[in-house]
């Protein structure tokens, strides 16, 4: 469709503002750009031009333009999944109910459950059972309108192993219609056949980086810095060598202890920061120096019982905040970004309009995409929902229940 007019929209958010600006923190609610009985043209595949009804004659007129009517929907960009742990194998709904009759994710993963549990199943499986699983979680994510998503590996946690899945992501990448950025979570636990943290990191990399960066499998790389996993001095030698091959940097920090992960994230210039919920003032303080987002996960929270990170304390610090989901088989079976997000927004004291700027123009900062992506400005991308609701105050109180009507990706309707 290389031209559209979208008509009788009921409110549009553009978060022109911002991605005119290229603003990411001191956020207001105007940065929304919300225009009500809106228009949206597109071209090519891009936003050229919006605003309030009518639309101009020009369009109205042009027997070249396809006219879609919009029904008095909603029109919000197409939000962005930074986090998320697509590719496994197994099933481990058994740990929920140990959580629920209280044993903690820590218990869990000594008596063999947790990470490892689905690793041991992950490396049975065969590629062509990975591939189906991880298309098969697109596909839920882009129901709820996730148009973007980051996917990171770290169910193989053996260099071959982590090789073999992120060949499996790269091409469930190219058979999505999504938008997807990988990044290697070789650091993800401590493989029992290896005899300590520093031996594994040693071998991911000598015989694992070096072939993610030849063969273009990933564009980051990630680390969980935890008090029994990874400490921010186990990963140096692994965050040295991943930029020195052109790999960007993520950081799995402090969801449970003060790990100076957040610390590390800063040195080491990491695109984001995630989970926070036990971050430091020093470790925020040089977060926002170095502009490393800060990214939470609330359904971790909601599956675990552990605390909901403070997005107000991390926006008051001068920190981008950004909202995912963390969908993963263990701590977060939940693919429902928009409802996490109001959860982030309820538990964690941030404003609407930073929730919404949370799972759009934010969290594709962090993926490298804030030029292009999740804003209906000038020359982004045309990726957008049409929710069934006239307003976003609807949107909101619906808690992500009902998925959007229709999801567009690059001006080319989902499913079409």
């Amino acid at each position: 469709m290389p031209s559209f007019l979208l008509k009788n929209i009921g409110e549009l958010v553009s978060l022109s503002p911002l991605a005119e600006e290229q603003r990411f923190i001191h956020l207001r609610e105007d940065d929304l750009g919300s225009i009500k009985d809106a228009w949206l043209y597109c071209e090519d595949g891009k936003v050229v031009d919006f605003g309030q009804s009518p639309p101009p004659e020009s369009l109205l007129n042009s027997s070249s333009t396809h006219q879609i009517d919009a029904k008095q929907g909603l029109v919000l960009p197409g939000f962005v999944d930074s986090h998320t742990h697509p590719i496994f194998f197994g099933n481990r709904s058994n740990e929920f109910k140990m959580r629920l009759d209280g044993v903690s994710y820590q218990e869990i993963a000594e008596r063999g459950g947790g990470i490892m549990a689905t690793v041991r199943a992950s490396r049975e499986a065969s590629d062509e059972q990975l591939l189906a699983e991880t298309l098969k979680h697109f596909k839920q994510f882009l129901a709820h309108g996730v148009t973007t998503v980051e996917a990171k590996s770290g169910y193989g946690l053996s260099p071959d192993e982590e090789i073999r899945h992120l060949r499996v992501l790269k091409k469930a990448a190219v058979q999505t219609d999504q938008e997807v950025k990988i990044t290697c979570l070789a650091l993800h636990a401590i493989p029992k056949e290896y005899a300590s943290a520093s031996t594994y990191v040693s071998a991911v990399c000598e015989h694992l980086l070096p072939i993610v960066a030849q063969d273009s499998l990933a564009d980051y790389v990630d680390a969980f810095i935890e008090s029994g996993y990874f400490s921010a001095e186990d990963c140096k030698p692994y965050f040295k060598k991943a930029s020195e091959l052109g790999l960007g940097i993520r950081v799995h920090a402090d969801e449970f202890t003060d790990a100076s992960a957040a610390e590390a994230a800063a040195d080491w210039k990491a695109a984001s920061a995630d989970h926070l919920q036990f971050v430091s003032e020093t470790g925020l303080k040089a977060m926002s120096k170095k502009g490393v987002v800060a990214c939470i996960l609330p359904g971790t929270s909601l599956y675990t019982a552990i605390p909901f990170t403070s997005g107000r304390r991390l926006a008051d610090a001068d920190c981008a905040v950004a909202i995912a989901s963390d969908f993963n088989p263990g701590s977060c079976n939940l693919e429902n970004l928009p409802m996490l997000a109001i959860l982030a927004g309820l538990h964690g004291k941030l404003k609407s309009w930073e929730v919404i700027a949370g799972i759009t123009l934010v969290p594709a900062l962090s993926l490298g995409l804030s030029k292009q992506k999740r804003a209906l400005a000038k020359s982004y991308d045309a990726d957008f929902c049409i929710h069934d609701f006239t307003s976003l105050d609807e949107w909101f109180a619906d808690f992500g229940r009902k998925k959007p009507r229709e999801v567009w990706l690059r001006g080319v309707k989902w499913g079409s």
